[in-house]
């Protein structure tokens, strides 16, 4: 977001100096940089101490002792989803650190004790066990994290407070997301929050990865001026994926041995977001109704088919259950020019492999497009309606997202940028350029898997078609209830 970029940007300079970056024309390794939290703390330090005396970065929090009040978080998910929210001790890797450090800053300012709840210890990612403690009336956490469409579908059973209703909550602070607030408030309600508590929303952010020695190769300019100029579109980049295409295992047929221009997974995750074709939508009234831009959706979607089904593109067979692993090993081996992935590819994917890569934004449909923009996956936050003391709750909710915009988005950029970057400073701009316009989707999150941001998977993966229209035309009726039975949960919630 534009407010984000006031600390992100800056943090970024210090970091990218002390980077080695390698000239276009230079196809040897770049130099291993050392990425521990000693060597990048002193010089992240200094710059993080300078953009905190920013006024818009300090809280509006009372100088307060909570007496040790205990702070429950239940985080439901795999390992390393609950690192990116929570860590109690330190490991040395800069980013789990800055986790830790976000925790320990809390707790000592306001003496307070924040734990991991036990009802999420042995969990893994199952919203219903929280559903079921609320229904049954327990107390079993002040704020809980988990997948956004089933945190999203149980919001409306009315199991979670209104955030809006939450003391201490300071909306114009630069560590909440504003177009975020705009598109998931609805009737003065919003019942999950996303944040900076976790830097989950950052981690799977969608950018277009592009092989920077297969460009060389092939004599292409890398496309960071097109970007810059406004004429990166899904034609530009189509044009260049036509000629990467390469029988390397001399078999005759396409398949997953061969060179391609962009590999797709048989999932489309955050690829529509940035096109706006968000078919819940909300009137000047602030009401809920559902309508599709059929001609554009239908541009998107045949555009995406042409880059996929076209001359170098590759869909990876869904009948593999690897299918994942599978395109990031062609991709890390060097076996596709382009790949959409979340941002956290770079950091557990990429970082340990000879892929020399760039980060660009999503293509525009056409120059005429006024930005660039990218989809993002975050795990929301709820708070109970069986929790007590919501100024508590307020208090440490605020001071961790805080906190987490403060010393862990840092922390995680470096770790992203410490990579064999060709020109770190475009790639710098691109994911900057990205993270100030990311979408999260109110349509995916109370679609509950049926609107058109999971269509793609039905005319993809089957017999490959385009024919946007008439999948529309099936699914109509129940998308017009479904947003009837969303408006109508918040009406009836209306204060």
């Amino acid at each position: 977001m534009k407010q984000s970029k006031r600390i992100t940007a800056g943090v970024l300079l210090v970091l990218l100096a002390a980077s080695v970056c390698v000239s276009c024309g230079d196809t040897t390794e770049p130099q291993t940089t050392d990425t521990s939290t000693a060597a990048v703390t002193e010089s992240a330090a200094a710059e993080t101490e300078a953009v905190t005396e920013d006024p818009a970065l300090r809280d509006s929090l009372p100088d307060t002792d909570l007496n040790g009040y205990q702070y429950r978080m239940a985080v439901f998910g795999t390992d390393i989803q609950r690192i990116m929210t929570y860590n109690d001790e330190e490991d040395g890797n800069i980013v789990n650190d800055a986790v830790y450090h976000k925790i320990r800053t809390v707790e000592e300012r306001f003496n307070t004790d924040i734990v991991l709840a036990e009802i999420s210890k042995e969990e893994d990612d199952q919203v219903g066990v929280l559903k079921s403690a609320i229904m049954a009336g327990d107390d079993s956490c002040e704020i809980a994290q988990g997948h956004d469409v089933n945190l999203g579908n149980a919001s409306l059973e009315g199991l979670f407070v209104n955030v809006y209703d939450i003391p201490y909550l300071d909306f114009s602070k630069p560590w909440w997301l504003p177009e975020t607030l705009e598109s998931m408030t609805v009737a003065g309600q919003m019942y999950m929050m996303f944040n900076n508590i976790s830097y989950s929303n950052l981690a799977q952010m969608r950018v277009m990865y592009f092989n920077k020695k297969m460009m060389q190769a092939l004599d292409f300019e890398y496309p960071y001026q097109m970007v810059y100029d406004g004429t990166w579109t899904l034609d530009a980049m189509k044009q260049m994926t036509a000629a990467a295409y390469s029988d390397l295992n001399g078999d005759g047929t396409q398949d997953e041995g061969d060179r391609y221009g962009y590999v797709n997974m048989p999932n489309y995750y955050g690829m529509l977001e940035p096109f706006h074709v968000e078919p819940y939508r909300k009137d000047n009234n602030g009401t809920l109704y559902y309508e599709v831009d059929l001609e554009r959706t239908t541009e998107v979607v045949e555009k995406f088919y042409n880059l996929i089904f076209g001359e170098g593109g590759y869909l990876m067979p869904r009948k593999y259950e690897d299918y994942s692993a599978r395109v990031l090993n062609m991709v890390s081996e060097g076996r596709s020019m382009f790949f959409y992935g979340s941002l956290d590819h770079a950091v557990y994917t990429f970082s340990d492999t000879d892929f020399v890569f760039g980060v660009l934004p999503m293509p525009k449909l056409d120059a005429a497009e006024d930005g660039y923009y990218g989809g993002s996956f975050d795990r929301p936050f709820v708070v109970p309606t069986t929790a007590q003391n919501l100024e508590n709750i307020g208090i440490v909710t605020e001071a961790l997202n805080a906190e987490g915009y403060k010393q862990v988005y840092p922390a995680f950029y470096e770790i992203a940028m410490k990579t064999r970057y060709a020109d770190q400073t475009d790639d710098a701009k691109m994911i900057d350029i990205v993270h100030d316009n990311v979408i999260i989707s109110f349509t995916y999150l109370f679609g509950d898997y049926k609107s058109i941001f999971n269509m793609m998977w039905d005319l993809f993966n089957n017999t490959p078609s385009t024919d946007v229209a008439s999948w529309c035309a099936k699914k109509e009726k129940a998308q017009e209830k479904r947003v009837e039975k969303l408006m109508k949960f918040f009406e009836d919630n209306r204060s």
